[in-house]
């Protein structure tokens, strides 16, 4: 499981990596290689499992040495597989040869080593690396100590012929014709399987290594163009403020400024300050009558207005004096105390009802004929809303009855005289609405009553 993990972040980081160009006047190495030497510190860990865990293990110095090559991948990232005589081993106590028999080994190795490292420039001075390493078993000796008597023994056929391990480390002047190799690694498979439990090679390493083939090299910056004069007004570029714009030596190279935006240079612009338009010279549409509407858009420029009328002032369709927008009869030419609908010769105070009832008397039926002659034959357009009230005798509820009753009872009077249904509404207000004292009797008189309110 440790090699496979080790293997998929290695491959995962080398391959999501994507090459990256190289700026102006930056250094970095072509594809390069050399050889590499110095000593390693190694030790044979054990696992928990091993017996006589309680025995402190020794470390031993070998050589470390062989060839390398690097392959860039972009200014930052590189692939480093190297080719490496590596000894390993270390001095531990172990049940060997035989489980029941503890003896103190000094072990050799010699491995064939293949690290293929990703490495990371940080900078000029420093890279890091990480990846795995393939260990091949060359030659594995041990000296054993047992009963104070020391017998020198082959162990090659005893250990995994190869081993592979985890590295991660440093390297200080990646860049430079000599360089410093700092690592540590720690194998990830069981070199010994024949002993009970777990031995895993590890080693700290340090090495120096020899570029001899390969070059630095630094993108050239390309060199400047001399002082042209890009936009052909005579003026170079140097001191052309607008190099890529034709203009004048009064405006250091520039064209007549145009301050306001508008399309017009100051020069030919009269207001310069305020966007126009070629038409008024660079001025904006005027507003004569100063309503907030332009002349162009205004059909009375001369009259302020309002922008839904177009600029003209709200309407007054029947000349009465009363705007549409405030006249209940806009076609029809009326008085200020009527909404702006016309006064009608008809006396409302003498629609009279028998007692307690909503039936019309004899008198009120007259009255209200004047009424259909209004409304069918001078004013065919108007309409008209009916509204009985009562004084406060009795109960509301009742009131409230009696008073819709009453105008529903106008109502269907002046429709039986071919008055339309639709000019004409009902409604009743009891004694909600009262225009008199209704503590006295003349009061109470003045609050039963039948209201004709005219609208278009």
């Amino acid at each position: 499981m440790r090699k496979t993990l080790l293997l998929t972040f290695c491959l995962a980081i080398s391959f999501s990596l994507s090459a990256q160009k190289h700026k102006p006047g930056s250094t970095y190495y072509t594809s390069s290689g050399g050889l590499k030497a110095g000593g390693s510190l190694t030790s044979i860990w054990l696992d928990d499992d091993v017996p006589n865990r309680a025995s402190v293990d020794q470390w031993r110095l070998g050589f470390v040495g062989g060839v390398w090559t690097s392959f860039p991948l972009g200014k930052i990232v590189s692939i480093q597989p190297e080719i490496l005589y590596s000894q390993f081993g270390g001095k531990n106590t172990l049940p060997f040869p035989t489980p029941d028999v503890y003896s103190e080994l000094d072990i050799k190795t010699d491995y064939l080593s293949v690290p293929v490292l990703v490495k990371f420039h940080v900078g000029d001075l420093l890279a890091v690396y990480v990846g795995p390493e393939f260990d091949y078993l060359v030659n594995a000796k041990a000296d054993v100590r047992n009963n104070q008597t020391t017998t020198n023994q082959d162990l090659k056929d005893s250990l995994e012929s190869m081993n592979i391990s985890a590295v991660g480390g440093i390297q200080l002047n990646p860049h430079g014709r000599i360089f410093l190799d700092l690592r540590y690694l720690i194998g990830t498979n069981d070199i010994w399987k024949s002993q009970v439990g777990n031995y895993y090679n590890q080693a700290f390493q340090a090495t120096l290594g020899l570029r001899l083939w390969g070059k630095k090299v630094t993108v050239p910056v390309p060199l400047p163009p001399p002082p042209p004069d890009r936009d052909g007004d005579g003026i170079n570029d140097i001191n052309d403020k607008c190099p890529d714009v034709a203009g004048l030596a009064k405006y250091d190279g520039c064209p007549v400024p145009d301050t306001d935006k508008d399309g017009i240079n100051d020069e030919q612009d009269k207001c310069p300050q305020v966007a126009g338009i070629a038409k008024y010279e660079g001025c904006p549409v005027p507003d004569t009558d100063k309503d907030g509407i332009n002349d162009e858009e205004d059909k009375c420029p001369q009259v302020p207005g309002l922008a839904r009328y177009q600029g003209c002032p709200v309407p007054d369709t029947d000349k009465d004096g009363i705007n549409d927008e405030e006249d209940k009869c806009p076609t029809i030419a009326g008085t200020p105390e009527n909404g702006g609908c016309p006064a009608i010769n008809f006396k409302s105070q003498n629609i009279q009802f028998v007692s307690g009832s909503s039936t019309l008397t004899a008198g009120s039926k007259t009255e209200l004929d004047k009424l259909v002659k209004i409304m069918n034959q001078e004013y065919p357009d108007i309409k008209i809303a009916i509204e009985g009230h009562t004084d406060n005798t009795g109960k509301p509820e009742k009131n409230q009855e009696l008073s819709g009753k009453r105008a529903e009872s106008v109502k269907t009077y002046l429709v039986s005289k071919k008055v339309a249904a639709e000019r004409l509404s009902a409604t009743g207000f009891g004694a909600d609405q009262p225009i008199a004292d209704n503590s006295t009797a003349a009061g109470k008189a003045k609050n039963r009553r039948v209201n004709f309110k005219v609208s278009q």
